[in-house]
């Protein structure tokens, strides 16, 4: 089950769709509209100068030009956001004093609702109820459909990319290790699944794999996990 029930809401996880009172925005057609869009979602709650907005997403350009391309991106963002110019939007781009703000009134985010269920389950966790902090695990690994912003290569989507991918793994794991200490192998065997979905490289999860198959009795799917982590092991 969705944490999203809103009519508006942004999926940035497993790729980037902006919906708008049932409206899928588009029309993104003035250079990167979309990118700053994009960053600025990132940077949620808070203003984000020009000059930001300029080294980030054209870190080649010289200042003058770099403004106006920002300027340019800004209105080509505001008429994909609302295309009529009128009315009340969930998402807007508000000047401020050199800069810019996104706002937004009852917009799902999928990033936010992944680091609010992340940061609860610690809270759980940190209190002991290992019951309620799983739950909350659960919820945030069916949020994170995948990486962030996966088309987005700039160096500021790759670094929150990374970040997000490394709070998923963590995830997993402690959703895997109360697994285990349930004894529930098959619980276990889907959490590290999924992370290597998430992380294909990681040895950990291969490994928790073998052992598990070897607690069911399953001896040559356990071989073939125990190889696998060595492989993986080996090109770290």
């Amino acid at each position: 089950m969705s944490d999203n029930t809103a009519p508006s809401s942004v999926e940035l996880l497993g790729g980037f769709r902006i919906t708008i009172d049932g409206r899928t925005v588009t029309n993104w057609r003035a250079g990167r509209s979309q990118a700053l869009v994009q960053y600025l979602l990132l940077h949620r709650g808070r203003p984000v100068s020009r000059d930001t907005l300029r080294s980030a997403l054209w870190p080649h350009l010289p200042p003058s030009a770099g403004t106006t391309s920002v300027k340019a991106a800004v209105h080509g963002a505001r008429r994909a956001l609302c295309p009529t110019g009128e009315g009340h939007t969930p998402v807007r781009i508000a000047s401020v004093d050199g800069g810019y703000l996104l706002q937004t009134d009852q917009l799902w985010i999928d990033v936010a609702s992944f680091e609010r269920r992340i940061t609860a389950a610690n809270a759980a966790l940190a209190a002991g109820d290992r019951a309620l902090a799983a739950g909350h695990l659960r919820r945030a690994v069916e949020v994170y459909r995948g990486d962030l912003l996966p088309a987005q290569d700039a160096e500021w989507a790759v670094a929150e990319r990374e970040w997000c991918r490394t709070r998923a793994l963590h995830a997993l794991r402690l959703l895997s290790d109360l697994a285990l200490e349930a004894e529930d192998w098959w619980t276990a065997i889907r959490w590290n699944r999924r992370a290597l979905e998430v992380d294909p490289y990681d040895p950990v999860p291969s490994a928790a794999l073998a052992d598990c198959h070897r607690k069911l009795g399953i001896t040559a799917a356990a071989l073939r996990w125990d190889e696998l982590a060595q492989d993986r092991l080996a090109q770290v």
